[in-house]
């Protein structure tokens, strides 16, 4: 199938990074007295935005929209200043991307990470200037699963989210792709096919043999 446009979401779809925003979480949730283990971080929070897991981990109206906006702050430094060293790319993740800017596709990334994560992660994997149009959390009043963020995504493409593919790797990320009206492919990179079951289709990352049978690029239909 042929589509107007194609979203990205970032973290567990581009770059394999769980484990360095883990890290982040754990530091400061310890010095809380409070814990949760890569598992439960992977099934009930990643994908969501900062103040939203401060939110369900302590309780609505323990910090402050000023205070948890510094303790987001704080911890996503940790991912800045490790992506580089760290952060691997999901397999396949920037040939797929590169092979889709090469055939005069419509890409964008859209992400509930911060601008100052996706600015590390362009600089990272000298991606500046590939995507067409970038969201991430500071460009958006709602998080995911809300679709805001892919709609936006959808809207600067200048295309229709039913007339788009989003790739996703959490629940929140799938919820919010459907609601969108967009097709979602989901990546098995963070979580379980069962998890992930709303979306359409699904692949163990971007060298999966499946993806030839999901997206058919414009370079290929012409040959």
């Amino acid at each position: 199938m042929t589509y107007k446009g194609f979203i990205f979401d970032l973290d567990g779809v581009l770059v394999d990074s769980s484990k360095i925003h883990y890290a982040g979480w754990k530091r400061f949730l310890n010095s809380h007295d409070k814990d949760f283990e890569y598992e439960t971080f992977l099934r009930d929070y990643f994908g969501k935005r900062g103040q939203e897991t401060l939110e369900q981990v302590f309780g609505k109206g323990r910090f402050s929209a000023e205070e948890a906006k510094k303790i987001s702050d704080d911890i996503d430094s940790n991912f800045v200043s490790k992506i580089a060293e760290f952060g691997m790319p999901v397999r396949g993740a920037l040939g797929f991307v590169n092979a889709l800017k090469e055939s005069g596709e419509k890409i964008a990334l859209a992400t509930s990470a911060p601008r100052q994560n996706v600015d590390a992660f362009l600089d990272a994997f000298s991606l500046r200037g590939i995507f067409d149009a970038e969201v991430c959390a500071d460009d958006v009043s709602r998080g995911k699963p809300d679709p805001e963020v892919f709609l936006k995504a959808a809207s600067l493409l200048r295309e229709g989210a039913p007339d788009c593919v989003v790739f996703e790797d959490s629940m929140f990320g799938v919820s919010a792709a459907k609601a969108s009206g967009a097709t979602c492919v989901a990546l098995l990179t963070t979580t379980t096919r069962e998890v992930l079951r709303k979306a359409d289709y699904f692949i163990s990352d971007f060298a999966d043999e499946g993806l030839n049978g999901i997206i058919r690029l414009k370079t290929k239909e012409k040959k």
